[in-house]
Parts: C-alpha cells; structure tokens; sequence
C-alpha cells in the first residue's frame, strides 16, 4: 500500500508544518485533503506515538528539543568562538542554504549584544525539531531600541524601528554598515525583536507572542527558520540591488514603521526620509496607511527627489486617498 502510507506521510507532513501557525489546522488539514475531522485526529495520534507530537494543556506543540548557552560579556568574548564552540553543531547536518543563513544570522546578532548592548550577559536558546529551528540571543544591556533613539534625537523608542527597517542605519559607522539586522530579518521566516516593552515583527505589524518564560532581558532577538527553506542569502541580497548584484542600493520601508496615525508635517516626512539619500532605488509601502497630508506627500515626492535627483522614490500598496495626494505633490509645479 505505498500510495496510502505516501498519502498518510503528506497529510502528517502538512500537520507539523501548519500546527504552530494556525489555532484550526485541524479543520485545514480536513478542507485541504478532503478528510473528516476523526481522521485528521487519527493522524494527530500517530504524531503523538510517535513523538512527534506531545499534547499540552489542551492543545498540541511540535515534539522539539532545546540547548542554552550563556555567556560573560567581560571585552574578550567574540561572536566567531562562540559560533565555533557551541552554535555550529546544531547546524552541521543543515544543507548549505541554511547553513549560510543561520551563520549570517547569528553571527550579525551575536555581534551586535557584544558590542551595543553595554550589557554584561548575553543569552543564547536554541530550540530544535522536525519542521524548523530557531535561536534567540537576548542581553541584560541598555536596549536595542533606546540605543537607537539616543543616538538619533529620535522622538520615542519606537521611532526606532523605522530606522532599523531602511537599511544603512547603524550606531556605529566607523565599525558597522547598518545591514546586519535589515538583511537577517529578511532571511528568516520570523524575526523579531523585543525590547523595553516594544516589539519589531518583521513580516507584519501585529503584535508577537513568544514563550520566553521567566528570563530577565533587555533585547531579545528570535529567529526562525523553516528546515525545507530553499532561500539563499545571495537570493535577500540580490533582493536588494539594482544594476551590480549583491550592492545594497534598493530599499523597501513600510511606513507603518513611521510611529503615527497622522502621517501630515514635513518634520514626519523628513524622519522617514532621513538616510534614505544614500540608496538608488527607494520604494515606501502604504500599506495599512489610511491618509497622509498635503505638506508630508509634498516633501516626500517633490521636494526630496528635486534635492536628491540620483535616488529614486516610488510608492506601493497606497489607498485612492494616499495615491490622490501623492499624485497632487508629483504633478506640482512651481515657478
């Protein structure tokens, strides 16, 4: 019966990769394949036996295994040594792809609790199974956020995030080009950062929920990575040039980023345009942004393509309102 046990192995396979990701991936699993809900549980039960599964206070978790590691920030302490020692093993069996990512990835992070943090202690979590793996790096320092907003004059705290969102920000130009975090949170399939009570969730605004138990952190960084990914790092880079590959000159910035409701003053525009001069290509999404003013659309898509001719800025995912005053502000004309 090898067409049965394939169709079985499937509809098990779907399970693990739907059953962190949607409350009904039950009722999924039985619209998608054409099965009752008796069976799909069937099939839950046989993850179960096999561990695969484990059933905890009324709901279902993927069987999976996890590592700690904590480490002294004391000024000799070093992000390759690290990775060389603990982190590398957990990752040796991975194909190439993910290799890559995952050595991108925390190597960037890692070095940034080592040398912004302030902090004296850098926590790291390695979390294990069938479907993905994930790794958090949290630190006892100052706050990421904070760190940003102090070296900026920014506003608030979460003005930061729109910082961290373009690209080629960073604290510390003389030691960092500012695309650690930008190109990391594009590799992973989650990537998020929660610091001082503000969350940064790179693949949507909604707020994240992640069990980090009884730790005491100021920054903590989660990243997640499908096994089966098939993206490269030269694939996100690539993403993000134009003409010359793996030249960062291209940048995408949700403008949900921007702090604000009432996207109206030219000071909000000049934020969010801030470091923007440095790219070629510039594209602001609008998306979930309901109406901007005249004075913002005007600075924006007037004024700073006049100041900055070689940058090139359009707009996406923009509503009939924010397209008419963008419209107004492109089509301008002033003797």
């Amino acid at each position: 019966m090898p067409g049965v046990r394939k169709h079985g192995e499937e509809i098990r396979s779907f399970i693990l990769n739907n059953i962190t990701e949607n409350r009904n991936f039950a009722v999924l699993t039985s619209q998608q394949f054409g099965i009752s809900l008796p069976a799909v549980y069937k099939h839950i039960d046989r993850l179960v036996s096999k561990n695969q599964l484990i059933k905890k206070s009324g709901y279902y978790q993927i069987k999976s295994k996890q590592y700690k590691y904590t480490y002294s920030n004391d000024g000799t302490l070093s992000e390759d040594s690290v990775w060389e020692k603990d982190i590398k093993k957990h990752f040796s069996d991975a194909p190439q792809n993910i290799w890559r990512m995952w050595t991108y990835g925390f190597l960037e992070i890692f070095n940034n609790a080592i040398e912004h943090s302030k902090g004296k202690k850098i926590n790291v979590v390695i979390t294990e199974n069938k479907i993905y793996s994930a790794v958090s790096i949290s630190d006892d320092g100052i706050g990421i956020f904070k760190n940003i907003k102090t070296i900026f004059n920014l506003l608030e705290e979460k003005d930061s995030i729109l910082e961290l969102v373009k690209g080629k920000r960073t604290t510390d130009t003389k030691r960092h080009s500012g695309q650690g975090i930008f190109f990391t949170s594009k590799m992973f399939d989650d990537f998020y950062i929660k610091s001082n009570g503000i969350t940064f969730n790179s693949k949507t605004e909604k707020e994240c929920k992640l069990d980090i138990g009884r730790q005491k952190y100021s920054t903590y960084v989660y990243m997640r990575l499908f096994n089966n990914s098939s993206k490269t790092p030269k694939d996100i880079f690539d993403e993000f040039s134009t003409e010359i590959p793996g030249d960062f000159d291209k940048t995408t910035v949700p403008i949900r980023f921007a702090n604000s409701t009432d996207l109206v003053s030219r000071s909000q525009a000049r934020r969010v345009l801030s470091g923007l001069e440095l790219f070629l290509e510039v594209t602001l999404d609008f998306n979930d942004i309901t109406y901007i003013g005249q004075a913002f659309a005007d600075e924006i898509f007037r004024v700073f393509p006049a100041m900055y001719p070689n940058t090139a800025i359009s707009a996406i995912n923009a509503n009939d309102e924010v397209r008419y005053m963008i419209n107004r502000a492109v089509n301008t004309k002033l003797k």
